[in-house]
């Protein structure tokens, strides 16, 4: 969304998620390692090298040509896997912007796997290739993203709340475009009418869009969570990829990084879990659930002892012989 928003700018190229950088110096030399030595000839070895280099090179010039080619001064490349090739880009292009969005995992978390983004094709990323995507798949992309992004140059990066955007557009946005005035960007280039389309939607599911035009166009707060469907439960699944994170982005952007409305914090949510979890609740609500349970069938009860049989003494004059036959008494 703010990177379509960066890119209505009639200077900017809005090259939307050019992903090409990402790929020529994120999975391209993942994809050539060398795991094991003697696989590749070593008079090989140069020109794979060679190679990497030069794909990273043409990838960064070929956007720099093209927005020069449709008269813009700058480009914006708005894929999120740009963080993890920070250092990269920071030499690649050491006057370049940037602009953080900063959302909670939540909400993260619930937009990734209802759009289904988590899925890699084997071998893009280490450790990342999630065949049947869960909340913690989903928390370690967000975790992963954002621990990346404590290498930003703070004097180039302006932070963009997209959690405080959705609850209070207007103010937000105010702020936002006055910061990136203050870094030089010319905002009277910007259209907001941007913000009338979702850029997260799967086809045919329309989402709610902070902007819409009637009579006139207007911001409308939006919900950026859905409360109902974020248990107690999968707050305690992904603390423990989230954690670190959540605690860096608290402390370096206080004013940006906030909890969207509805949720009702960490501690509440993993305070509910651990009751649910106790063994005196589980316990209570088995004897309850037992209360009213029916009488034992009778084959789970326990079996009655059987009456003896009394003994039938044989007649006078009958029996049997050792033989089975009948025998005759005298």
């Amino acid at each position: 969304m703010i990177g379509n928003y960066i890119g209505s700018a009639r200077s900017v190229l809005n090259a939307g998620e050019y992903r090409a950088l990402y790929v020529a110096y994120g999975a391209l030399p993942i994809q050539l390692a060398e795991p094991f030595s003697g696989l590749v000839p070593e008079d090989w070895a140069p020109h794979r090298v060679q190679y990497i280099e030069e794909v990273q090179r043409h990838a960064a010039r070929f956007i720099v040509r093209v927005a020069e080619e449709q008269g813009c001064s700058a480009f914006c490349d708005s894929s999120p896997r740009n963080l993890l090739i920070l250092p990269a880009l920071l030499e690649a292009f050491p006057d370049a912007l940037f602009v953080l969005t900063l959302r909670h995992y939540a909400g993260t978390i619930q937009s990734l796997l209802r759009i289904g983004t988590i899925s890699l094709l084997p071998g893009n990323e280490r450790s990342m290739d999630w065949v049947d995507p869960t909340a913690v798949a989903a928390g370690m992309l967000w975790s992963r993203h954002y621990e990346a992004a404590m290498q930003l140059p703070g004097e180039r990066t302006i932070p963009f709340s997209y959690d405080h955007f959705s609850a209070d557009p207007e103010p937000t946005l105010a702020r936002f475009k006055d910061r990136l005035a203050t870094a030089g960007f010319p905002i009277g280039e910007l259209d907001e009418a941007v913000f009338e389309t979702s850029h997260a939607s799967a086809p045919g599911k329309p989402r709610p869009t902070v902007g819409s035009k009637h009579d006139r166009f207007q911001l409308s707060s939006i919900p950026s969570f859905d409360a109902p469907t974020w248990s107690a439960a999968i707050e305690a699944d992904v603390q423990p990829v989230v954690a670190l994170a959540d605690a860096l982005l608290s402390s370096v952007f206080p004013d940006d990084y906030v909890a969207p409305v509805g949720y009702s914090g960490s501690e509440a949510l993993l305070g509910a879990n651990a009751v649910a979890r106790s063994p005196n609740r589980r316990a209570g609500a088995a004897k309850a659930r037992g209360a009213v349970q029916a009488a034992p069938r009778p084959d789970l009860a326990a079996p009655k002892a059987r009456r003896p049989r009394p003994e039938r003494k044989p007649g006078p004059g009958t029996g049997r012989s050792s033989r089975g036959r009948p025998a005759r008494g005298r």
